[in-house]
């Protein structure tokens, strides 16, 4: 059985391959020669482009210290009417 794909790689050799092919590549200035040897392997990315190609799939950059936030505000509840009265965090067993 072979390994899936991590999700940014698929989402590059979908865009680099489908219908948005040409808008990919004119964000990053590629050739399609250059597509080819990106997506064989053959070639790389510059650094002052990858937040620009990786955007132009749809994906955004995000440290984990933010999505940990994140998962912990939704996790208690970041419109917590209960800690805001001063009775605790929601969902707690008040003594």
């Amino acid at each position: 059985m072979s390994k899936p794909l991590p999700r940014i790689e698929q989402a590059l050799r979908a865009a680099l391959s489908g219908p948005a092919r040409h808008d990919v590549q004119q964000t990053v200035g590629w050739d399609d020669s250059q597509v080819s040897r990106f997506l064989s392997g053959g070639q790389g990315i510059v650094i002052d482009k990858l937040d620009a190609l990786v955007g132009a799939v749809g994906f955004v950059l995000v440290t984990r210290r933010y999505l940990d936030a994140v998962a912990t505000l939704g996790e208690v509840g970041m419109h917590c009417e209960c800690a805001r009265q001063g009775m605790g965090e929601c969902g707690q067993v008040r003594r």
